[in-house]
């Protein structure tokens, strides 16, 4: 078990750190900007004209001051913002004027795309009045709409939450216009509370300008509501019954037969800032595909979540010091539920209650899963309870338990306590945080417990950027419902950004960075360090910017590792340099380029690397995306590459009305993926989907595709008609009305092939079939396949030692004849199996 006296000596020597914090940490009483909200009983249409008497009537709140290029001065173009209410929802009819309209920004149309890009404006809203949590809307020219939710301040909102509100704009000869509707049954506020927090921010993308009501300055991030202006006179609200309820029908089709099946979503108002929510027989096909990344690491990457379910109220379980953007040590990520391995595990049943009673925040799910045939995993219960409680004004305490392994062996336990001081007044206006964590685990199937703990001091300001971190992971630490890639270490780390802005040569900005990381294990030995120094950064007033970085660092491997398949970096320890440089082009423009390139050393060998984006927006209808990765490396025992494409299309007819492709192909997995996805929402809240999701894998086409090339005629003909096989093979289509009704339809050509389901790291299907008549197999052939499958199944799941092969038996007979397959009949497949240490082969029905 890991000692905790070092842990101890670390916090001990940051208490005189937190007496400092805590002196600057009572809020000074600044003066921040009042708006009044005015009642109308009149219907407000919302299409961006802001013709109603209501409005006339309505008193503007105020201007907005410069954040950016400059601090607190007069914006380059005026903007009034007025505000309304009725018994049910709260209006906002924003005026941004523009002495040059044909210069405005407006590309985006699509429901949650990237509104950084145009001009666009925000509205931040802090229902709760404690300074710190709530929700962010921003509207481009176009109508475009995107929402988030806001926890503890965080600088980067949640923004896949998908709120119900609605906004119209328009471009008109003096500017553009905005009216924004946001129902009081879309938030969640406190009981009788009739003030609220409130932020405006415009952007004027052509000029890199941004104007904003309270807190324009560079140092003050949107979605700080501690620095945020005040909203009164707003009405008693009420919620009503606060009851949602959202069912679902599913009609799938396999083999030629349809199966019913639906499930429905249950949400309720427990108080008016406490939802407690129920869901049945999940699913989750309208969720958008993992992006894929290349891993040239010994350890798993992390990929984000993106189901509505788990997102609705996420803010409330994360903890200090930990986040999706510093990865070593989450004590809970909701991906490892109802996810296994990549492949969806089916959910029976879940509850969750999210939110904040006093100055209490309260969440808490439990989740039952499905027993899973195909992945071996019986039905698991899965539980995780978070309270955190607030004090001065940016300031938490809070713990956190979670139960359950996914992975079915055995129990697992989490136990943890967290704390965050912060401030934004820190001499003066600067910001200033300190976090501390500390967690422990008991795991039943390793009968070990262990624990986990370190402290952030955190400095993130404009000119100055500085922050210091340190952990300590034991070598027995298991959270089975978090994210931990490595164990058994101690981790420092250091990063100092200098930033100034000259004001001439065309420059917004300059950066000089210095980042460190140093990893020891237990013993105090090192593993591992990393220097990652950035001599020459610019951002120019354009919004161009380049940047330039070397990158010293040194790897002490105890075992080798494969690092590409039949590539073995051998033990040792190693030093090299890597060096790089990026140039990208101002996203305002019509067409964005992205390029950016490395080179140097890379264990014992060489590595160099290529990347190249770019992003066509020839109107606001229309976006092509296209991103190109490439990694060439050298090593002793030969060369070999890595490369990721994709494509995005998106197709937009109006804000409510989008369809959006997304082609990818790595060269690790050999799976080509496609998503397809239509989205009408026919009013907000109700949404349409067709979802169509397809992969072929061209690495396992039969051997013929690997024939000589005099045989290059037969090649081609079987290329051919093949490849009308691999177009037909997966095929998936889906289609998601919420509330309404799901139909999933799949069509697999019936045949006598052998079929094998893997998933790939992105979380696409693949069926890999044999495309083969039975009287085509022969040894070899077996052999051939078997030894793809082995290389498949180490580089999808690196860190499982098992191969999963499944067979249908002679003349389409059950799983139980799978040995009698050809497939594996020959001794050879048995020695390829044995020598990749698959500690377990399964052969399951097809």
């Amino acid at each position: 078990m890991m000692s905790l006296a070092p842990l101890a000596c670390s916090l001990k020597a940051v208490l005189c750190v937190l007496v400092v914090v805590a002196a600057f940490a009572r809020h000074a009483d600044a003066q921040v900007p009042v708006a009044k909200a005015s009642r109308t009983d009149e219907r407000i249409r919302i299409d961006g004209r802001l013709d109603e008497p209501a409005w006339q009537n309505a008193s503007p709140i105020g201007p907005l001051l410069q954040a950016q290029p400059d601090e607190e001065v007069a914006a380059t173009e005026e903007t009034t913002v007025r505000v309304l209410y009725d018994a049910s929802a709260l209006y906002f009819g924003i005026a941004c004027l523009d002495r040059n309209p044909s210069g405005i920004v407006s590309t985006q149309l699509a429901r949650d795309g990237d509104l950084e890009v145009d001009d666009h404006v925000v509205v931040v809203l802090g229902p709760f009045f404690d300074h710190r949590n709530g929700f962010f809307f921003a509207v481009n020219p176009g109508g475009a709409r995107i929402d988030g939710q806001i926890s503890n301040n965080a600088e980067h909102p949640t923004l896949d939450w998908d709120g119900i509100w609605n906004a119209g704009a328009r471009i008109v000869p003096e500017g553009w216009v905005v009216e924004i509707v946001i129902p009081f049954k879309t938030l969640r506020f406190k009981p009788g509370q009739t003030t609220w927090g409130l932020n405006i921010q415009r952007q004027i993308k052509r000029r890199n300008e941004i104007d904003r009501w309270a807190g324009p300055r560079r140092n003050v991030w949107m979605t700080n509501l501690a620095e945020a202006g005040v909203l009164e006179d707003l009405p008693v609200i009420s919620q009503g019954r606060g009851l949602e309820l959202r069912p679902y029908g599913l009609v799938r089709r396999s083999d030629g037969q349809w199966e019913p099946d639906g499930g429905l979503d249950i949400s309720k108002d427990l108080r008016p800032n406490l939802n407690g929510s129920l869901t049945l027989n999940t699913d989750f096909a309208e969720t958008e595909v993992d992006t894929r990344q290349v891993n040239l690491t010994r350890f798993p990457l992390f990929y984000p979540e993106k189901r509505a379910f788990f997102l609705e109220g996420a803010g409330v379980f994360e903890t200090a010091g930990t986040s999706s953007f510093e990865t070593d040590l989450l004590p809970f990520h909701s991906r490892r539920i109802g996810l296994y391995e990549g492949q969806e595990v089916p959910i029976i049943a879940g509850g969750k209650v999210a939110g904040r009673q006093s100055r209490y925040n309260i969440g808490f799910l439990d989740v039952q899963t499905a027993r899973s045939d195909d992945l071996g995993l019986a039905s698991q219960n899965l539980l995780v309870a978070r309270v955190s409680r607030d004090f001065w004004r940016q300031s938490y305490v809070g713990g956190i338990v979670t139960r359950g392994n996914p992975s079915g062996q055995g129990d697992n336990t989490l136990i943890g306590a967290d704390a965050r001081l912060a401030t934004s007044t820190f001499r003066g206006d600067d910001n200033l945080s300190v976090d501390l964590f500390l967690y422990r685990t008991s795991d039943e199937f390793t009968r070990r417990t262990d624990y986990a703990g370190g402290f952030k001091l955190d400095y993130p300001n404009d000119l100055w950027d500085a922050r210091v971190s340190w952990k300590q992971i034991g070598s027995g630490f298991w959270p089975a419902l978090g994210f931990v890639p490595r164990t058994g270490i101690r981790k420092a780390d250091l990063g100092v950004e200098f930033q100034p802005r000259p004001e001439k040569y065309g420059v917004r900005q300059f950066s000089f960075e210095v980042t460190s990381t140093i990893v020891t294990d237990l013993d105090n030995v090192m593993e591992s360090w990393l220097v990652e120094t950035s001599p020459f950064g610019v951002e120019f007033e354009s919004g161009d910017r380049i940047h330039f970085n070397v990158s010293p660092q040194f790897e002490r491997l105890q075992e080798p590792f494969e690092i590409f398949p039949g590539f073995v970096i051998p033990a040792g320890s190693y030093t090299w340099a890597h060096y790089s440089a990026m140039v990208e082009t101002a996203s305002k423009r019509p067409w964005v380029i992205q390029f950016n390139s490395g080179w140097g050393g890379f264990y014992a060998g060489t590595r160099r690397d290529l990347g190249l984006g770019l992003v066509l927006k020839p109107s606001d209808h229309l976006r092509f995306a296209f991103r190109g990765e490439r990694n060439d490396v050298s090593l002793d025992q030969g060369d070999f590459f890595v490369q990721l494409f994709s494509t995005e299309v998106g197709i937009n007819l109006s804000p409510n009305l989008m369809w959006a492709s997304l082609l990818q192909y790595d060269n690790e997995s050999r799976i080509l993926g496609c998503q397809g996805r239509f989205r009408w929402i026919l009013k907000p809240g109700n949404d349409l989907y067709f979802v169509i999701n397809s992969a072929w894998l061209p690495d396992l086409l039969p051997p013929f595709l690997r024939a000589s090339r005099h045989q290059a005629a037969d090649r081609l003909f079987h290329l051919l008609e093949d490849f009308a096989r691999l177009y037909e093979r997966l095929h998936r289509v889906v289609i998601v009305v919420q509330r309404t009704v799901l139909v999933e339809v799949r069509n697999v050509l019936p045949d006598h092939r052998t079929r094998r389901r893997h998933t790939a790291p992105g979380g696409e299907l693949a069926e890999i079939q044999c495309l083969r008549r039975r009287h085509e197999f022969n040894p070899q052939d077996s052999v051939s396949i078997v030894e793809d499958l082995v290389v498949f199944n180490r580089r999808v799941h690196p860190h499982r030692d098992k191969v999963l092969l499944v067979g249908g038996g002679r003349d389409g007979g059950d799983g139980s004849r799978c040995g009698k397959d050809p497939l594996f009949d020959d001794q050879r497949v048995g020695r390829v199996l044995a020598g990749a240490s698959c500690r377990k082969t399964c052969l399951l029905p097809s």
